[in-house]
């Protein structure tokens, strides 16, 4: 049985300039995420800055994911790449999780989106 939402939103959404947007916002949530994956965050401090990094993790928890089956999604049905660079990206994906996808958002997604706009 195949994931449900996969076969039912259409490929067209995911190349229009909103969907750029949010992914490129979802990318920016993974990004500030990086140290709190690693435990460089202390969980101490003051109310305000607990409050900031609760909102953060619960805003990014979703953005991350998000953005790793949007970006899955993408290079599966809609990229224009060549072979090599598929398979190349494919690699990154795979073994970067969802850091791989924020650089195949930045290097593959957003520039195809942009070439598809102009």
């Amino acid at each position: 049985m195949s994931f449900w939402l996969w076969k039912k939103l259409r490929d067209d959404w995911i190349v229009k300039p909103r969907a750029a947007v949010v992914f490129l916002v979802c990318s920016v949530f993974v990004l500030v995420l990086i140290p709190v994956f690693f435990g460089h965050i202390s969980q101490g401090g003051s109310v305000a800055r607990q409050i900031f990094w609760g909102a953060v993790g619960a805003i990014g928890a979703p953005a991350t994911l998000f953005l790793w089956i949007g970006m899955w999604r993408y290079w599966a049905r809609v990229d224009a790449s060549r072979n090599w660079a598929k398979r190349r990206w494919f690699a990154v994906m795979l073994v970067g999780f969802w850091y791989g996808s924020v650089l195949y958002c930045y290097f593959v997604y957003l520039p195809q989106v942009r070439r598809r706009e102009a």
